[in-house]
């Protein structure tokens, strides 16, 4: 089962689009930062391999690289669900839905960017997001892998979130000022932290109850409702 489109060479396309825009803003921004122009990082004069480090410590890089990675698997296998497949697909829908939302709500009043940049940042913020998500809406799959996938999709923010104080802690680099120990203490951070995980926690669940109503529609007999072709079925 697919999604609420019944269009298997529309899946494709989509998820093949999200994909390659998720790469091209990912890759664009990745050499803006080799070449040392401001994407928002507190500094563009640090070394190479430091700068580097900063670029993948951020969420939205990595949220961004998650959601290329499994509209690419999609656009290959619309109908995937295996059990790798279902925890990577739960942790890069809502980490871009927290992206989007945090980003717009929150930090998007305090950039000012120009050029490429610009470019870059509006298609790691809004186009890759809204790809994503409306990808899901209409293609799927909806089947999701419940509860067991969404917990174990928690493992990547909860190693983000240690990494990046141990990160901080060594090099003095916070991506984010919610988590830096030097100003707020440890406690602080840990409550920080897991307001976070919460927060992506009920984001997930939502896709997953979403989901599961999705699939139970078409698996009624909703107009929708596809069957999985043989070539899908030989890679789930």
């Amino acid at each position: 089962m697919i999604g609420l489109v019944r269009s298997r060479s529309g899946a494709r396309a989509w998820h093949a689009a999200t994909s390659l825009v998720a790469a091209l803003a990912v890759v664009v921004q990745f050499a803006l930062v080799l070449r040392s122009v401001d994407v928002g990082f507190e500094t563009t004069t640090d070394p190479l391999g430091r700068r580097i480090a900063q670029f993948f410590s951020y969420f939205t890089i990595q949220s961004n690289i998650l959601v290329g990675m499994t509209s690419a698997m999609l656009a290959l296998s619309p109908a995937r669900s295996d059990r790798v497949f279902r925890v990577l697909r739960i942790a890069a829908l809502y980490g871009i839905t927290v992206t989007l939302v945090v980003y717009w709500v929150a930090l998007a009043p305090l950039v000012d960017f120009s050029g490429v940049a610009a470019a870059v940042n509006l298609g790691l913020h809004l186009v890759v997001p809204v790809l994503a998500i409306t990808g899901w809406a209409l293609f799927g799959p909806h089947e999701g892998g419940g509860l067991r996938s969404l917990a174990l999709s928690l493992i990547w923010p909860a190693a983000f979130m240690v990494l990046t104080v141990l990160q901080g802690a060594a090099t003095g680099f916070y991506p984010y000022p919610f988590v830096d120990i030097d100003e707020l203490g440890v406690a602080r951070v840990a409550v920080n932290a897991a307001i976070i995980l919460v927060v992506l926690l009920a984001v997930g669940a939502a896709y997953t109850a979403l989901s599961t109503v999705i699939s139970r529609r078409l698996g009624a007999g909703h107009p929708a409702a596809s069957t999985v072709e043989p070539d899908d079925a030989a890679r789930t």
